[in-house]
């Protein structure tokens, strides 16, 4: 029994004067003290007590990263309520679905999510409504939360059961029922111990988070968080002379971030030949090319950057330091490798198994027909205590994504495709539902897109995709963003050698001068299905043609 809330409330009796959180693009509280925010947290809990809602009751929080947002958070989860967090990157038709079978009795959130609320009918009867704006005379809202925070008077925190449902995030699905990943009390308190035993904080770090779960993490360590000047719906468009001035001036020290993140930071740094003082930059999300890495370093000379491997399930599962990164290879599979995410943590179990798109029941399989062995590509599926054990209310994700072994073990299927090298090191090949049979062989995008990337200064990105084809069941495309039209010919005959070179099959082949189409959450990975529907087949060329 417990509630993980009680590390912030330890932070503030611990440092009640230190600035938990800074904002500078907030104009209104743009920070807050330990003291101040842990006070703000237990008013606006026992108001919301107070105004009906109880522990076990869903609430809908559309709020971005702010102080607001994690007053709202934690003073849910403090009486034993279920906050439903939506990402700025989730899309409304997503956050109405989930609604449909969430049944939430609570809304809060800034004005314009109010607006789209009140567009859906089952929303806008949300019987406790809150805007951290104005209510436009509960036209908007209900409530507005500067009243909900006078309203409060302090509360003792609900002690819940480590099974009890805290926090719902959601995966990057694009279709569907979202998935609403269930983070209980128990997975929270296994994840904040697991990254504090992986990636250990300093009581002098001020750090710069993009991703709200690591400022969560920020606050049970007790120390400041500066949220970055930016659109998080894109990071790749962040400002990075605005974002290295806060740097400086309050003096961060570390940064969690995407890939796209640091990119900007690193070629602003190169661009005006500054020097940053960084303690430590640890970035995931989608896998990291060398080149970018190369560009890291040279922005940031002394700092220790390590590229974390994990999921909305489970976080963190592996990670590597830069230069092992940069020096890894792979024996099994030297000349296409796919990128080397280090070693899994020590508080998870990992296996291999065979690559399966359906749902796997374990009354049809042992592990002696799943597992794989070393070296060869599969699916990687993981097991632990910070490891999501279900998705709220979505048995038929549980069934497709979980595994259940004889033993009572749940193991989580990542997802990704690769392999283990003979030093234990994980390397992504790819995504399961990605993965391409040609003549019921897998071929494995990453696998693919790196080889024909290789350095190549002129190619921005790489795309491997199947074509369904009734010979072979799919052959092999890559489609390539490059501004360097005026050469398709030599290029495109450049990449399908190296790609052959690799061992690799490759039967068409298109050239385009516009970018690929990336996730919403960090503008890193390839959003496949969406490049599919958008691509002229007629318009690739046969490599066969080609010789």
């Amino acid at each position: 029994m417990g509630n993980v809330v009680k590390y912030l409330r330890e932070s503030a009796e611990r440092n009640p004067s230190r600035t938990a959180i800074f904002h500078p693009a907030k104009k209104g509280m743009s920070s807050i003290s330990y003291s101040e925010l842990w006070s703000r947290i237990d008013k606006f809990s026992s108001a919301l007590a107070s105004l009906g809602l109880e522990p076990g009751d869903r609430v809908i929080v559309m709020i971005p990263m702010s102080v607001e947002l994690y007053i709202a958070l934690l003073g849910i989860i403090k009486l034993g309520a279920l906050a439903v967090f939506a990402d700025p990157w989730v899309k409304m038709k997503q956050i109405v679905a989930f609604c449909r079978f969430a049944s939430p009795k609570g809304f809060i959130g800034i004005p314009k999510s109010h607006i789209l609320r009140l567009c859906d009918g089952q929303l806008r009867n949300i019987p406790l409504t809150v805007s951290t704006g104005s209510k436009f005379a509960g036209i908007l809202a209900k409530f507005a939360y500067g009243e909900i925070i006078g309203k409060g008077t302090g509360s003792d925190i609900r002690r819940m059961p480590d099974c009890a449902p805290a926090l719902i995030t959601f995966t990057t699905g694009s279709s569907g029922i979202p998935k609403g990943a269930n983070r209980t009390h128990g997975f929270l308190d296994a994840q904040n111990r697991a990254l504090n035993m992986e990636f250990p904080i300093e009581d002098s770090d001020t750090d710069m988070p993009m991703f709200p779960v690591f400022a969560l993490r920020n606050l049970a360590a007790g120390i400041s968080s500066v949220f970055p000047e930016m659109d998080f719906k894109s990071p790749s468009t962040a400002d990075a002379g605005k974002i290295l001035e806060d740097i400086k001036k309050f003096g961060v020290n570390t940064i969690t971030a995407s890939p796209p993140f640091i990119d900007r930071l690193a070629a602003r740094i190169s661009e005006k030949k500054i020097k940053i003082p960084m303690r430590r930059i640890l970035s995931g999300g989608a896998p990291v090319r060398d080149e970018q890495l190369k560009n890291w370093r040279k922005a940031f000379e002394n700092t220790e950057i390590i590229v974390v491997y994990g999921s909305t399930e489970a976080e963190p599962v592996a990670h590597i330091s830069l230069e092992e990164r940069l020096s890894a290879k792979s024996s099994a599979h030297p000349l296409s490798p796919g990128f080397c995410a280090g070693r899994p943590s020590s508080l998870v179990r990992t296996k291999i198994i065979g690559i399966n798109q359906d749902p796997i029941s374990w009354n049809s399989f042992s592990w002696k027909d799943l597992e794989l062995e070393t070296g060869r590509i599969g699916e990687l599926i993981v097991s632990g205590d910070h490891v999501c054990r279900d998705y709220f209310n979505n048995p038929h994700a549980a069934q497709e994504n979980k595994i259940v072994d004889a033993d009572g073990n749940l193991w989580h299927r990542m997802g990704d495709t690769g392999y283990f090298d003979e030093i234990g090191r994980f390397w992504l090949a790819g995504r399961v539902h990605s993965t391409i049979f040609r003549n019921g062989i897998p071929v494995h995008p990453q696998l693919l897109e790196q080889a024909a990337k290789g350095d190549d200064p002129r190619i921005s990105m790489v795309a491997a995709i199947g074509m369904p084809d009734t010979q072979c069941g799919e052959k092999v495309a890559v489609i390539v963003s490059t501004a360097e039209k005026s050469q398709a010919h030599s290029l495109s005959l450049e990449i399908v050698g190296k790609v052959r070179n690799a061992g690799l099959p490759l039967d068409f082949i298109g050239l385009t001068d516009k970018p690929l189409p990336l996730d919403p959450r960090h503008n890193s990975k390839i959003d496949y299905e969406l490049l599919k529907r958008g691509i002229d087949f007629g318009s690739l060329r046969d490599t066969e043609c080609m010789r």
